[in-house]
């Protein structure tokens, strides 16, 4: 597993709760979530004059796979019960006082 220290602590504390797992890190998945997030920013780009709000939800996947992406390469993952904001928290928490760059 690969350590980081800022929010060690915090994401630990998700995993005692079930929000997320630890899994075997894996650079190809992360660079699996990297290139379906790629292909959703093309997609929203060709979807945003027509219809924005599909583009908006195609972002936000894209998004969420980014984060995803860098916790596949670290070890964690998130459960369904920690679902999409457990993605979010968890990188929310390594990134510290720089978090708010990923606040919806």
């Amino acid at each position: 597993m690969t350590r980081w220290e800022t929010g060690a602590g915090e994401v630990s504390a998700m995993t005692a709760g079930g929000h997320v797992e630890l899994v075997t890190p894996s650079n190809a998945n992360a660079e699996r979530l990297l290139v379906e997030a790629h292909r959703h920013l093309r997609s929203a780009n060709a979807l945003a004059e027509d219809d924005p709000s599909g583009a908006d939800d195609v972002l936000y996947s894209a998004a969420r796979k980014s984060l995803a992406a860098v916790l596949a390469a670290q070890s964690p993952r998130a459960t369904s019960r920690g679902g999409h904001v457990a993605v979010q928290e968890a990188i929310g928490h390594q990134l510290g006082s720089s978090s708010s760059v990923i606040k919806p």
